[in-house]
């Protein structure tokens, strides 16, 4: 039976490459090209889900050689052996609507692993009927969310199938992680005995976010080093700025200063837990952290700057500041609000290296303002600045969405003939947990660029008084780090 199996296999590959072996010869090799990929990586993740079946009955078999043989395979780690053992039992036993989708292709050995590792995180609580809801939930945007996406909602559909309780369970999980990450903190260094010395380390939260904070302050400008004839990256000028740190607490035992004020730590919060103190605080730039809770936020005010942007409605800014001729730091930090780092689809630069880039530029008559900016790493900046030399259709286009105010990057024609609008999939993600998400056959954004800023009303100017007032009252609760 096996070898029957595996001569099957063997002749369907063997198809395969004789597909792509074919394409050399063809003038327009584009669109077979482009279903072939899509018919290997379909096959992939069905023989990914075959795999992980087999070592399940394996496991059911008690055939102990079995897996042995894939714990001591050379093929793999042993963490990683771990890994999909544990994987396949969790796709047979506990979550089967995900094992049938990456069975069938619809979903990859990847995306499959990631909402496995979020659905695990879900309260034990929940019944069977609830699990199933929620592996349905989830199977409904794998065609728009990567693994990372997808292993954050999937921890956090229970504020969908029981938002009541959500916040009670947020809460506990919250303080169960602070504790955790206290317990586990740690810092190694190590010479390797050829000039240099290994760092090795773990924070919580809290703590590594004011650290990064300080070395951002102090971390070389890239011009600077490639003017000293050194072609230096981001994390070797965040080692500089490391060493910079030290040298300055030892010689001053000041903390230093970013733009002329302290180092600051952006984080989201809603009216309740401005008023309170209590609740849930979110972390602008960090897409994998869940939150910290408001007592962490009052203990690292005491050492770094707080920003506080509020937030109301679905995530949507109460508070934005006015129109300025540059980007003022009250209009970036809405800009960190919205965009959470470089906004362009598929990058993961965070925003301390990010930089304000005008939609329409400012040569042609832009306004500096929210409606009219978005963030960008350096390289997607310089690729979206709008050149007068070349033709609107070879450029890449950045529009804000008129109702969520999230921008849609639409490529120039030698990527995409046909021009169709892209978005960030965290951009997806927020939407959906928010509880609007975009559907995927709803339309893309208007061709022409739209205008989400409209002139302030005696009515939001009002709003925006009573808000600054609230904030002026509140500052008691976020001052004391007690």
């Amino acid at each position: 039976m096996s070898d029957s199996m595996r001569e099957q296999m063997q002749r369907s590959i063997a198809a395969l490459w004789d597909a792509a072996l074919s394409l050399t010869t063809d003038d327009t090799p584009a669109d077979r090209l482009s279903g072939l990929v899509a018919a290997v990586t379909e096959a992939e993740a069905q023989l990914a889900g075959l795999r992980l079946h087999l070592l399940h009955e394996a496991k059911l078999a008690a055939a102990e050689a079995v897996i042995d043989g894939v714990r001591q395979s050379v093929r793999t780690t042993p963490a990683q052996a771990t890994a999909s053992l544990r994987l396949a039992q969790d796709l047979c036993d506990r979550f089967p609507l995900i094992g049938a989708a990456l069975n069938d292709g619809s979903i990859s050995l990847a995306q499959a692993d990631a909402i496995v590792a979020g659905l695990r995180k879900l309260p034990g609580r929940l019944t069977r009927a609830e699990l199933t809801r929620c592996e349905e939930e989830i199977l409904a945007h794998v065609d728009t969310l990567g693994p990372s996406e997808l292993r954050v909602l999937a921890a956090r559909l229970v504020e969908i199938i029981d938002p009541d309780a959500s916040d009670a369970d947020d809460a506990k999980r919250l303080a169960r992680e602070e504790a955790a990450a206290h317990r586990g903190r740690f810092l190694r260094l190590a010479p390797d005995y050829h000039g240099s010395m290994s760092i090795t380390g773990q924070l919580p939260v809290a703590d590594a976010a004011l650290l990064t904070a300080q070395l951002d302050a102090l971390m070389p400008d890239a011009s600077g080093c490639t003017a000293a004839g050194e072609a230096a990256s981001r994390d070797a000028r965040r080692a500089d700025a490391l060493v910079l740190l030290t040298q300055k607490a030892a010689n001053t035992g000041t903390l230093p200063r970013h733009g002329g004020d302290r180092p600051q730590v952006h984080v989201t919060l809603d009216l309740d837990t401005l008023t309170t103190g209590l609740g849930k605080v979110g972390l602008i730039g960090v897409d994998d952290v869940d939150g910290l809770s408001a007592g962490e936020v009052r203990r690292l005010a005491c050492d770094a700057g707080i920003i506080p942007v509020v937030l109301g409605g679905p995530s949507r800014l109460l508070d934005v500041g006015r129109t300025y001729r540059t980007f003022t730091p009250g209009l970036r930090t809405a800009l960190l609000q919205r965009d959470g780092g470089c906004a362009f689809p598929g990058c993961t630069a965070t925003p301390a290296c990010c930089e304000a880039h005008h939609i329409v530029p400012w040569w042609q008559g832009g306004d500096t303002r929210l409606g009219n900016g978005v963030l960008l790493c350096p390289h997607h900046h310089r690729l979206v600045e709008p050149d007068p030399l070349q033709s609107e259709q070879s450029q890449w286009r950045v529009d804000l969405d008129p109702v969520t105010g999230l921008p849609w990057f639409t490529p120039p024609r030698h990527i995409d003939p046909a021009r169709r609008p892209r978005q960030h999939r965290r951009f997806r993600l927020q939407q959906i947990r928010a509880g609007a998400p975009p559907g995927p056959d709803d339309d893309p954004p208007d061709t022409d660029p739209p205008d989400v800023d409209h002139p302030e009303t005696e009515s939001s100017a009002a709003d925006r008084s009573v808000l600054g007032d609230l904030i002026r009252r509140s500052a008691a609760i976020w001052g004391d780090g007690t």
